[in-house]
């Protein structure tokens, strides 16, 4: 049970919230390794509105066609041409053709830290994507040794993975898919997998085989429309049949046209909220954590979609962390506290975009750096303070006498202001778990875009509404065609090797744009909060992420295990 410490006042929102004694603890255990005398202060924001700062700062999937500012040659960039930053080309940020402490300065007690910062931040180039050791993959981000995949994130050890996002762990053949975990492949429109093989239009799916439409089934073959299934072998919609009446079934139903996907689709939504049995929320072997899609994790509280973690708070897409609070997609670290995209890190405070990074505060777009303070766009670089080169004893006499000079000001403490962020909220993941509409984010002093990239350089265009219902009737020009989604109405073209996908697999030409496929797939996940409900079998109280409003049969743990099994 967690025990209030202090009640507080969102400054953002003005909702009240706690702050506990474990969060005090934590503070206090991260703060111990820093050259914060004073400690960590408590945070002046609620969890949701600490989120969504962070969020503000991630651009995941947008990609632009934009000029490196040092060699002025097209580049793949997560930041639209007229964005206010000097981007560089991969090969050259990471090259020694430039060094980042050339912008280095005194900092300035006269000055708010935040105001330097930004000045530092608009002055130094930054890196256009993070995409590295990759063949033939030039339009992805945030990822790493992956081969032919294309406008992916999140993904790393991949080969040909097309629209899709966090997938690690050596997968290949996936295309609209997220989630995927332990080399799945030949995937469609699938929402968390682990280790299965032609799996289209599932959700929670591990070990499976050839299956279509199937919810949270486990160890399952050649089963068409099925929910909560584990070790089965031929069922439509949950009904065990023959080898040989299966087989007939699905060869009357194959190939699918259009029409008859979006049928199937309707009726698998449905399926999976009125009929599936679901547990107050999903998570495997966790001990005494608090939190939904939790994987091999241990003392944790609020906490989603993170794996192996221990002792962490409020921490959201993340993946080996340990003591560690208030981060969103940190991996392999310890000792973090309000961080976003951090890999390979030790007691990093307040940091953005930092790779391979050990006791760096402040610090946005750092890589491989040990004692940093308020930099940007270092590389392999030492005892730092605003880009500028110090001794190691001088660095560690400056360093607290900025923070007391920040806690003066009031800055100390919180992650950058979210205003900073080097993306207009629009364009960032801050959209879609806390939309905005313009008005509202202009009128927070918020940046937003309007830009768009120019259309598809193709022969002709066509409706979405137009296409043929099945693939083997698409036009020999189909790949120099720009399709119109039937939502949105942009233009989108379907690659090759998406093409030799969808002949493989029998599945019809997509009318969406890819953004709008990626949504559809965003709506059908329950949102990253809890609330309080009675398991449906044993009226035992539990949390989950079901609202109390949805009609889902949700159960507890133990009841929702003995219907399984």
């Amino acid at each position: 049970m967690e025990s209030a410490v202090l009640q507080k006042s969102c400054l953002n929102c003005q909702n009240p919230f706690v702050v506990t004694s474990e969060d005090e603890a934590l503070l206090k255990k991260i703060g111990e390794t820093s050259l914060a005398q004073q400690g960590l202060p408590h945070p002046k924001l609620c969890p949701d509105c600490r989120q969504q700062r962070r969020l503000a700062f991630r651009n995941e999937r947008w990609m632009y066609r934009r000029k490196c500012d040092f060699t002025g040659k097209d580049i793949i960039s997560m930041y639209p041409p007229n964005s206010p930053f000097k981007v560089y080309a991969q090969n050259i940020w990471w090259s020694d053709q430039w060094d980042a402490t050339e912008y280095g300065r005194n900092f300035d007690f006269s000055r708010p830290f935040f105001e330097q910062f930004r000045e530092l931040q608009l002055a130094v180039p930054r890196l256009a994507l993070m995409n590295q050791q990759g063949e033939n993959s030039e339009y992805i981000h945030h990822s790493c040794k992956n081969k032919n995949c294309f406008m992916s994130s999140v993904t790393f050890g991949g080969e040909d993975i097309y629209y899709s996002d966090w997938i690690i762990d050596h997968c290949r053949d996936c295309v609209d898919c997220s989630y995927l975990l332990e080399g799945c492949e030949l995937c469609y429109e699938t929402y968390y997998a682990w280790g299965s093989y032609q799996a289209f239009f599932c959700d929670f799916v591990k070990r499976c085989t050839n299956v279509w439409f199937c919810y949270d089934c486990i160890q399952c073959q050649n089963c068409f429309m099925c929910w909560n299934l584990r070790n089965r072998e031929y069922c439509v919609r949950n009904k065990q049949y023959s080898k040989e009446n299966y087989e007939k079934y699905i060869a009357g139903i194959f190939p699918f046209s259009a029409d008859k996907i979006q049928e199937f689709r309707k009726e698998y939504i449905k399926a999976k909220e009125y009929l599936a049995a679901h547990a107050g929320v999903y998570e495997l072997q966790c001990t005494d954590s608090y939190g939904d899609l939790m994987f091999h994790s241990k003392n944790c509280f609020y906490c989603f979609d993170s794996i192996r973690m221990e002792d962490c708070r409020y921490c959201y897409d993340n993946i080996d962390l340990k003591d560690s609070l208030d981060n969103y997609h940190v991996g392999w670290a310890e000792l973090m506290y309000e961080c976003h995209a951090i890999s390979n890190g030790y007691n990093c405070l307040f940091c953005h975009f930092t790779y391979d990074n050990r006791s760096a505060v402040y610090s946005d777009c750092t890589q491989n750096c040990n004692h940093v303070f308020g930099c940007v766009g270092l590389n392999r670089k030492s005892y730092c303070i605003l880009n500028k080169q110090y001794s190691k004893e001088a660095y560690e006499e400056l360093v607290p006498r900025i923070i007391e000079h920040m806690i003066r000001t009031g800055e100390f403490g919180e992650f950058f202001p979210i205003q900073f962020s080097p993306f207009s909220y629009n364009q960032s993941r801050a959209q879609e778990y806390y939309p905005l509409t313009k008005e509202q984010a202009l009128a927070k002093n918020i940046s937003w875009s309007d830009y768009e990239p120019s259309p598809p350089m193709v022969s002709k265009t066509v409706s979405a509404e137009d296409l043929p219902q099945f693939l083997d009737e698409a036009p020999a020009d189909i790949l120099q065609t720009a399709i119109l989604c039937e939502v949105s109405k942009k233009p989108f073209k379907i690659i090759k090797q998406e093409f030799d996908f969808y002949k493989k697999t029998g599945l019809p030409l997509p009318r969406r744009h890819p953004d709008a496929r990626y949504f559809d797939r965003m709506k059908q996940r329950n949102p990253r909060k809890l609330w309080n409900r009675k398991c449906q079998k044993c009226f035992k109280e539990i949390f989950s992420s079901f609202h109390p409003e949805r009609n889902a049969p949700v159960y507890c743990q133990e009841c929702y295990q003995k219907i399984l099994y």
